[in-house]
């Protein structure tokens, strides 16, 4: 009996969300709402990064909590507002470090950036791995 059910599951997609999406959803929305709640919080600080960086941040956060909500209800349309939210939100910090950072600052900034990129592109991959799971 037991071998019939791991035989259905294994032979094709199911219609239900996987648990490892559901987990990557999950870890999504709770980073996604760190990142608008301390967007806000920084925006008090006096060495605050300018308003519009701090919108576009908060727009990018939100984009890929809406994202994950969408691959929640499996939609590949989420998938793709997932991914234009995190390169958005990649390449972001890069335009304010080099806009404002003399030019001598600038391998420490790209050693910092490529250290900031190592979980958003996890999850990027870890999605797009889940892909197949996601309909029209």
């Amino acid at each position: 009996m037991s071998d019939e059910i791991l035989d259905q599951d294994a032979g094709g997609f199911s219609g239900s969300r996987p648990q490892f999406l559901t987990v990557l959803c999950i870890l999504t929305w709770v980073g996604s709402g760190w990142g608008i709640i301390g967007s806000f919080v920084s925006s008090g600080n006096s060495y605050s990064a300018p308003m519009w960086y701090i919108l576009l941040v908060v727009a990018c956060n939100a984009a890929t909590a809406y994202g994950a909500y969408e691959m929640w209800n499996l939609k590949k349309k989420g998938l793709m507002i997932y991914t234009a939210g995190e390169v958005a939100a990649m390449i972001l910090p890069a335009v304010l470090f080099f806009a404002i950072l003399p030019s001598s600052m600038a391998g420490l900034a790209t050693t910092a950036l490529m250290i900031a990129w190592i979980f958003p592109i996890a999850f990027l991959v870890m999605y797009w791995m889940n892909a197949k799971h996601l309909n029209d």
